[in-house]
């Protein structure tokens, strides 16, 4: 039989130290958590499964204890609950304990499962779309209450707002996401989804590509300051392993010759997520040499208490190394990523190769009758890879008005570096 408690996990503390207090679930030997709204400011402030040293512990605790008798009741009322594991007992508290419907109260606990996962930057922008989403539709908007004519009447909102289209279109993938999941853990369910027929505004390709020139300028520059030296660096690590984002760069392991990740940016997207495995050229050690520590990870020297504020730090250095060097276009993380598609599809490198590299899902697979025999695996992205470097010899003659927006990998004849 399912066991719960109150409980701190001291090893896993909130972004500004606090501690959330979390109802342990543990069955045949395994436990698993529910998150609570309650945090405390300290481990001093815990004591033997109660909030102590704090003028309003008595009124937490109380609150906590009607938490824990509504979930022990749930139990009781499924006598086959005694034969579930830790994570299905979870999942079935969690699922009954939601009777409001309200989606708010469902955004704020899909936003806690994303921190709880390490996707602390995807949950920081989620909160902002919860946020926006209430400020126009109120606290007691409901799942169900979701149509068609609801979603155009937000984006109207946004757009007055200021919002840009690119704005817009995260805002709604997000609120997208919130109801697919809703759908699929059976809150909620639509006679037509809200999203059947919606068209998001039409996205603006932004033209972010480096010139040969401008490329060979940047790797070759000597810069006198360490943090821009770092900033080109990690740059350029990026496009030497096929534009990775700069938030899987951190969490990646160098320590080997090659390097493996899932895209955090559509791991909720794909079935298990779409690992990426990638040898790892001399371009690329020579970095990484540079600042790998002894358990594999990048240091780059800098103390930062979130990835976003690092993340915003390397992109304002950028901007200035781009100013600085009279770059045509603004210098971005995400122009490596998009000059090295640039680069790859006027080798005439295929297409799926090219989305296998840069961790795209490929979506249109399932037209491609070629598919059907062959299995796409790391050594054709890493010929791929060593195929553009091998051409990377700027010569001034043969560089020459060519290039033109990178077409929408969502075509067959086009192809386009989603933004990361």
């Amino acid at each position: 039989m399912a066991k719960l408690s109150l409980t701190i996990r001291t090893s896993m503390p909130n972004s500004d130290g606090s501690y959330n207090i979390k109802v342990a679930v543990a069955a045949f030997r395994k436990t698993t958590y529910i998150s609570t709204k309650y945090n405390v400011d300290s481990v001093n402030q815990w004591k033997n499964g109660k909030v102590v040293k704090r003028p309003d512990a008595a009124v937490i605790n109380s609150k906590l204890m009607k938490l824990l008798m509504a979930y022990e009741e749930i139990l009781d009322e499924n006598p086959s609950s005694e034969l579930w594991e830790a994570k299905a007992v979870r999942e079935y508290i969690l699922k009954m304990s939601r009777n409001t419907g309200f989606i708010k109260d469902f955004a704020e606990e899909y936003i806690k499962r994303l921190e709880e996962d390490n996707r602390k930057s995807y949950a920081s922008n989620m909160r902002y779309t919860l946020k926006y989403l209430m400020e126009y539709l109120g606290e007691n908007m409901t799942l169900q209450g979701f149509t068609l004519a609801t979603l155009r009447r937000w984006e109207n909102a946004l757009r007055k707002r200021g919002d840009s289209v690119t704005t817009i279109n995260i805002r709604m993938s997000h609120l997208k996401a919130l109801l697919n999941a809703a759908v699929a853990e059976g809150l909620v369910t639509y006679k037509i989804f809200p999203f059947v027929g919606y068209k998001a505004p039409a996205k603006v390709i932004r033209d972010l590509c480096l010139s040969r020139e401008e490329f060979e300028k940047l790797r070759t520059m000597t810069f006198e300051s360490r943090r821009m030296r770092v900033a080109r660096d990690l740059f350029m690590l990026s496009f030497y392993c096929g534009g990775m984002n700069l938030t899987d760069m951190v969490d990646a392991d160098w320590s080997g010759d090659a390097v493996s990740f899932v895209r955090k940016k559509t791991a909720s997207r794909t079935s298990g997520g779409a690992k990426v495995a990638l040898t790892l050229q001399p371009e690329a050690k020579e970095i990484i040499e540079h600042y790998v520590t002894p358990e594999g990870k990048l240091d780059p020297g800098y103390n930062y208490t979130n990835y976003g504020d690092f993340r915003s730090y390397i992109s304002k250095l950028l901007k200035t190394i781009g100013e600085s060097m009279n770059f045509e276009k603004p210098l971005m993380f995400y122009s490596a990523r998009k000059t090295f598609c640039q680069f790859g599809f006027e080798l005439g490198i295929p297409l799926y190769i090219l989305e296998y590299a840069i961790g795209h899902t490929i979506k249109d697979a399932a037209h491609r009758p070629i598919f059907n025999y062959i299995k796409l695996m790391r050594p054709q992205a890493d010929t791929a890879i060593r195929m553009i470097l091998d051409t990377l010899k700027f010569k001034p003659e043969e560089e020459e008005d060519k290039r033109s927006d990178t077409p929408d990998m969502d075509r067959e004849t086009e192809m386009t570096a989603e933004a990361g």
